[in-house]
């Protein structure tokens, strides 16, 4: 009887001072917090790199099709007006820097494309705006 009244002194102690779980609560919301930050930095990371493999590509569309349009008319403008419209089709947040856009003998087509990525954290902050801003060179030959 002596280890029943033990067994049953041990269950009341147990009752007054119930367990609340701080410990894993406390784990849990750790957890919660770190994956939403990597969650953050992640998304941007990956929209930076999605939109700079896209500019590339749309930068060089943009030249093909003012190479084209050079070849045809043999005027920068509308070869230039050409590679932004196929630009901002791509994209409406696309530009075209005029100042570097260019064309060789060979009818190649040279431009610089800018455009800034989507981000949460990035642009907020003065010291990695920057990283958000992405400038692309890109150049594109026709062959027709």
């Amino acid at each position: 009887m002596q280890f029943s009244a033990h067994l049953a002194a041990q269950a009341a102690q147990r009752c007054a001072h119930p367990d609340r779980g701080d410990i894993v609560l406390s784990w849990l919301t750790r957890l919660v917090v770190i994956f939403g930050l990597a969650g953050v930095v992640f998304f941007d990371a990956i929209s930076v790199g999605v939109t700079a493999t896209t500019l590339s590509d749309q930068g060089n569309y943009a030249a093909r099709d003012a190479s084209e349009e050079w070849q045809t008319t043999k005027s920068v403008q509308k070869a230039y007006d050409t590679a932004v419209k196929t630009a901002v089709e791509a994209n409406p947040l696309n530009t075209v820097d005029p100042v570097s856009f260019r064309v060789d003998d060979d009818n190649t087509v040279h431009l610089t494309i800018s455009r800034e990525a989507t981000t949460l954290v990035l642009y907020r902050w003065s010291r990695t705006a920057g990283w958000a801003q992405l400038d692309r060179e890109a150049k594109g030959k026709s062959v027709a």
